[in-house]
């Protein structure tokens, strides 16, 4: 008989970070598959789980192809010749509020035009600050466009939706202490 093997709870273990791109001078590569854990503490680095609902973020990845046959084969095939990276952040705010109030800062975060990291941290503890034992998934994008939801009744958060063309993404990213 087969045990089963317990999963990580999603709620309270998704942190989610907007990170200006400023922040980070070199991003990760296949060599250094790390970037500085200094960035977390950045004062413009926001962490953003708090100000989202769940499905309040999307990513696809849509890879883009062309097809191929060499003289020598005899079934064509499909080559991944690069992806596209679309993402989606959607978040509370107030209109009424000054960008620096608490509601704000995702809103503040995400003006159309500015290049931005988003970290997520799948299975880590939302509550615990990340250390270098932390992994992440890193997407770079750039805002595209924020626009202010319609809510569609009474009883819904005020929210804003940026929309990020990604331009790469890592997976299990690790922090480096200095």
């Amino acid at each position: 008989m087969a045990n089963a093997i317990d999963g990580v709870l999603a709620a309270g273990n998704l942190p989610t970070w907007i990170i200006p791109a400023s922040a980070i001078t070199t991003p990760p590569s296949e060599e250094t598959p790390s970037i500085p854990l200094a960035v977390f503490s950045d004062p413009a680095t926001v962490k953003a789980d708090c100000y989202m609902d769940w499905g309040d973020f999307s990513l696809t990845r849509t890879p883009t192809t062309r097809e191929r046959q060499r003289m020598c084969q005899k079934v064509r095939e499909t080559i991944q010749t690069g992806e596209t990276i679309d993402a989606s952040l959607t978040s509370v705010y107030d209109q009424q509020a000054a960008l620096t109030e608490g509601v704000n800062k995702v809103y503040a975060a995400l003006p159309a035009g500015t290049e931005v990291y988003i970290a997520r941290a799948y299975g880590w503890d939302t509550d615990t600050a990340p250390t270098v034992a932390t992994k992440v998934d890193l997407i770079r994008g750039t805002v595209q466009a924020r626009t202010k939801n319609e809510p569609a009744n009474a009883d819904e958060d005020l929210k804003v939706t940026a929309t990020i063309s990604g331009s790469a993404i890592w997976e299990d990213v690790t922090l480096t202490a200095a």
